[in-house]
C-alpha cells in the first residue's frame, strides 16, 4: 500500500496580480477533483484563531464527506488561541461538525 499527499491551496476570495478573475471557481474546482474520489482522505485544516463555522475547508470536506468517515479536521497555528480552550476542541469539533461521531467516542 502507498500513500500520496496532496498539498492543495486554499480558497483564494480576490484575484491578486494577473490571476483571473473566477480564481476563486478554479481552485474549488481543483480541489473537488481530489476530495471526491472514494479512496481520499481528507485533512480539512483550518486557523485556531478564526470561526469554525466559517471554514472553507470544513465546508468543502462536509460536501463531498457528510458522515465524516473520510475527513479529519485540523486545527492549525494554535499560539493564535487561548491555550486554556485547546484542550477542547478535540472534542467539540469533530461532534460539531460530524454529529455522527460523537456517538463513537
Amino acid at each position: 500500500m502507498s500513500i500520496t499527499l496532496i498539498d492543495l491551496p486554499g480558497l483564494t476570495k480576490i484575484p491578486v496580480g494577473d490571476q483571473p478573475a473566477d480564481i476563486e471557481n478554479q481552485i474549488r474546482d481543483m480541489i473537488m477533483q481530489f476530495i471526491c474520489k472514494e479512496t481520499c482522505l481528507i485533512l480539512a485544516v483550518t486557523p485556531a484563531n478564526t470561526d469554525m463555522a466559517t471554514s472553507d475547508a470544513l465546508q468543502l470536506a462536509k460536501s463531498v464527506d457528510p458522515d465524516g468517515k473520510a475527513a479529519a479536521p485540523s486545527v492549525s497555528k494554535q499560539l493564535l488561541f487561548r491555550c486554556d480552550l485547546l484542550s477542547c476542541l478535540d472534542v467539540c469539533v469533530p461532534s460539531l461538525l460530524f454529529p455522527s461521531l460523537s456517538s463513537s467516542t
